[in-house]
């Protein structure tokens, strides 16, 4: 019995989909990930993450309030910034300087 326990699935701590190589081939390709594009493939990796039940990755949705800033849609980029300081705590820094910025980007 102790020899099967030992055979169990890990269960990853985060859903991280293809945030990754979103992200890599934003850097290695530049210009082949759109704003538009990467919205998209970053809203189908939370949908698939509250489908399946599982924690999204830290910093996604700060990644996707950035692109949503890009587009010019402030405020569904500081809805998506509060989302990511909500779920990661530790956040809170880094995001409340980027809504500091997103607000002096408005005026």
């Amino acid at each position: 019995m102790i020899v099967l326990s030992g055979c169990s699935t890990h269960q990853p701590t985060f859903y991280w989909g293809n945030y990754e190589q979103l992200v890599y081939k934003m850097y290695l390709e530049p210009g082949s990930a759109d704003a538009s594009m990467q919205i998209a493939e970053l809203e189908t990796v939370i949908q698939k993450s509250a489908a399946n039940g599982l924690r999204i990755a830290p910093g996604i949705h700060a990644h996707l309030g950035y692109m949503y800033a890009l587009e010019g849609n402030m405020a569904q980029a500081k809805a998506e910034f509060q989302t990511e300081k909500a779920l990661f705590p530790e956040s809170a820094v880094l995001i409340d300087g980027m809504l500091n910025r997103l607000e002096g980007a408005k005026q």
